[in-house]
C-alpha cells in the first residue's frame, strides 16, 4: 500500500473514533448531567413502589366517655394488577357468576380505584367475613382478602349533624391536589370529622417493594407504620342528646342546650337528621335524603337563618332602656292593634295597659310598637350588633352562617320608613338570625352581660382545649337586672306565653316567639335556667310550626325527660 494511500486511511479511522468518541460524550453529558434528576426520578418512580395500608381514624366520645363513632374492620376482596393481567376479563366473569352480580360492576370498582400494578385493588368492597373466606376459597391466589377500617356511628341520626361522616378521598380531586390526601386516605365531610379532620385522621402506612427492570417484585425494602388518629371528646352529653332529639319527634327545626358559664354546647340537634352510614356504604337511602325537600343535610341549628319573632323584644327593650326612652314604668294601652297612616299592625290579644313586665310576659306587639317607634332603627340595630347577631359565633363546627341586621350601613334601601321600624320591633321584617346566635343573645342575659363563644370540642387525646374568656357585651347591669327580672314574668306570670313551663319548677326564664313567614309561622322559645345562678341556656327553634306553643311543648317534653332521670 502506497504511502498516500495508509496516511488517507489512518486520517479516515481517527476521524472516526473522534466522532464516535464525541458522540458518546455527548450523550453522557446530557443523560447524566443535563437529563440526570429527571432519569433519577424516573428510576425511583419505577421500581419502587407501596403496598399501602390505612391508617385507624380516632374516636369521637362524648363529654362522659361514652363511644359516639369509631373504626371498624371491613372485608373487601382485591386483587393485585400485575398478577391477573393475563387473565383479568375471564377472571372477573367467573367471579360475577358465582357472586351472582354484574361483571360491569367489577369493571367500574377496578377502574376507579386502580393506582399502579402492585396495589391491591377492592373490586368487592365491605363484605361480611364469612362471604369474604369462600371467595377466597373459590379463587385462591387470584384474589386476596383486604381488610380495612370502615366508620361507624353509634347513634347516627341524634347526632348527624354534629359528628358528620367520613368519604374517600379519591370522591374530592380538589382536596388531593390543594391538601395532599392520598386517593385511599378517607376525609372528614361536614361536622367534627370536617372541623377536626387532621386530628382525627392519622398517617396510612404500607410494604416498601422493589421492582426489577421486567416489571416483577424484586425484593422487599421494609415497612412503614400506620400511626393511629387522635381520639376527641366533645362537650355533649349523650343522654341529654337523645333527649333532645327524641323531643324533636323529626319536625324541622332545631334544639341547643348550652352550658351558660362557658359555651359548651350540651345538646345541639337539627331535624330532620339522616344517617352518616349511609355515606360510609354508599347505601340506596342516600337517594332518599339528597330528594327529601325537607332538606335533612342542613344543619339548622347553624347554618340556616330566620326572622326572630318576639324573642328579639328583649333586644329592642335594651335599647329603648339605654336611649333613655321608656323606664319601667311606662305603659302603652293594646287594643290589639295600632293604625300607622293608612296600615294597620295587630297584635295577637288586647292586652289592655301594659308596662314593660306584663308586655314581654304576655309578648304585646303594639307596646313594642310604641316603643320602636320612639327608639329608632338606629339605637335598635346598634344594640343587636353589639349582642353579635349579625357575627359569626365562632362555633367549632364547619359551615356556619350569620345572620342580618338591618342597620344603617346597610346600603340595599334607599329609604326606610316606620312601618319598617315597626316590624323590626317585633323581630320583622328583615332581621334574620341563626338558633345559634339567638341562643347566645339570651346567654347573655343569663351570663351577666358577657357573651361566650360556643364550643362542641372539649379535648382532644390527653389534651383539654382552653375554653376562650368571655367578652363584655355591654349591657349595663342596671338595665340587665331589669331584663333578667322581667324576663321571669314569661314563665311564672298567670298570663305568660311559655307558663307551663313553671310546672316543672326549674326557675327558668325566657321568651317565646312567633315569626311570620312563607308556609307557616316559624315557633321559637328560648331561655336559661335556675335564674338566680343560671347554668343553663335553651334553644328551640321550629320551622312552620304554627306558632312558639309547639317550641314551649318540646322544652317542656326535654326537661321533662331530664328531671325524670335525675340528669339535672
Amino acid at each position: 500500500m502506497s504511502s498516500f494511500k495508509r496516511n488517507n486511511f489512518d486520517a479516515f479511522f481517527t476521524s472516526i473514533c473522534v466522532g464516535g468518541f464525541s458522540i458518546l460524550l455527548i450523550s453522557l453529558f446530557y443523560y447524566q448531567i443535563l437529563k440526570g434528576d429527571y432519569y433519577l426520578i424516573r428510576a425511583r418512580n419505577n421500581y419502587v413502589r407501596v403496598i399501602p395500608e390505612r391508617s385507624l381514624r380516632g374516636n369521637i366520645y362524648d363529654r362522659n366517655g361514652e363511644l359516639l363513632a369509631k373504626d371498624i374492620p371491613s372485608f373487601n376482596i382485591s386483587v393485585i394488577p400485575y398478577q391477573i393481567k393475563y387473565k383479568k376479563d375471564k377472571l372477573f366473569k367467573s367471579i360475577s357468576v358465582y357472586i351472582n352480580s354484574d361483571v360491569k360492576r367489577l369493571d367500574r370498582n377496578y377502574n376507579r380505584k386502580f393506582q399502579n400494578q402492585f396495589s391491591p385493588v377492592d373490586i368487592i368492597p365491605d363484605i361480611d367475613k364469612k362471604t369474604a373466606f369462600k371467595i377466597k376459597e373459590k379463587f385462591g391466589d387470584d384474589v386476596l382478602i383486604n381488610p380495612e377500617p370502615k366508620r361507624l356511628y353509634l347513634y347516627p341520626y341524634e347526632f348527624a349533624h354534629v359528628l358528620g361522616y367520613v368519604q374517600d378521598a379519591s370522591a374530592f380531586p380538589e382536596n388531593i391536589k390543594k391538601y395532599g390526601y392520598s386517593p385511599s386516605e378517607r376525609i372528614g365531610k361536614t361536622g367534627i370529622e370536617e372541623y377536626y379532620d387532621d386530628y382525627l385522621r392519622g398517617k396510612d402506612g404500607g410494604d416498601l417493594i422493589e421492582i426489577n427492570a421486567q416489571g416483577q417484585i424484586a425484593g422487599f425494602l421494609g415497612k412503614l407504620n400506620t400511626q393511629r388518629g387522635n381520639d376527641v371528646y366533645l362537650t355533649l352529653d349523650l343522654n341529654m342528646q337523645k333527649a333532645a332529639y327524641s323531643a324533636m319527634k323529626d319536625k324541622k327545626g332545631a334544639f341547643i342546650f348550652m352550658d351558660s358559664k362557658n359555651g359548651g354546647i350540651l345538646a345541639l340537634v337539627s331535624s330532620p337528621s339522616f344517617n352518616p352510614n349511609s355515606f360510609v356504604t354508599g347505601a340506596d337511602e342516600l337517594t332518599e335524603v339528597f330528594k327529601d325537600k325537607r332538606r335533612p343535610l342542613q344543619n339548622r341549628a347553624i347554618q340556616s337563618t330566620y326572622p326572630l319573632g318576639s324573642t328579639f323584644k328583649p333586644v329592642v327593650a335594651i335599647a329603648a332602656l339605654e336611649s333613655k326612652k321608656i323606664t319601667t314604668s311606662t305603659t302603652f294601652n293594646c287594643t290589639g292593634k295600632l293604625k300607622l297612616g293608612n296600615a294597620e299592625f295587630h297584635c295577637e290579644h288586647a292586652h289592655g295597659l301594659q308596662n314593660l313586665y306584663a308586655a314581654l310576659a304576655h309578648s304585646c306587639n303594639v307596646y313594642f310598637y310604641n316603643v320602636g317607634m320612639l327608639t329608632g332603627r338606629e339605637q335598635i340595630t346598634k344594640w343587636a350588633e353589639k349582642l353579635g347577631l349579625n357575627s359569626l359565633t365562632g362555633i367549632d363546627l364547619p359551615y356556619e352562617n350569620k345572620g342580618i341586621v338591618p342597620g344603617t350601613s346597610w346600603g340595599v334601601f334607599k329609604k326606610w320608613y316606620m312601618g319598617d321600624t315597626l316590624n323590626l320591633s317585633i323581630g320583622q321584617g328583615y332581621i334574620l338570625a341563626s338558633p345559634i346566635e339567638n341562643t347566645l343573645v339570651f346567654n347573655t342575659f343569663a351570663n351577666a352581660g358577657y357573651i361566650v363563644r360556643p364550643h362542641i370540642i372539649n379535648k382532644i387525646g390527653d389534651t383539654s382545649i382552653a375554653v376562650t374568656q368571655p367578652v363584655k357585651s355591654g349591657i349595663p347591669l342596671e338595665t340587665l337586672a331589669i331584663l333578667q327580672n322581667d324576663l321571669r314574668g314569661v314563665i311564672e306570670n298567670d298570663g305568660g306565653t311559655a307558663r307551663i313551663l313553671n310546672s316543672l319548677a326549674l326557675k327558668i326564664s325566657g321568651k317565646t316567639g312567633t315569626a311570620q313567614a312563607r308556609g307557616g309561622a316559624h315557633g321559637w322559645f328560648v331561655g336559661y335556667f335556675p335564674y338566680d345562678d343560671p347554668k343553663y341556656t335553651i334553644c328551640i327553634f321550629l320551622e312552620n310550626a304554627g306558632s312558639s306553643y309547639e317550641s314551649v311543648k318540646v322544652a317542656l317534653e326535654f326537661l321533662g325527660q331530664l328531671k325524670e332521670k335525675k340528669i339535672l
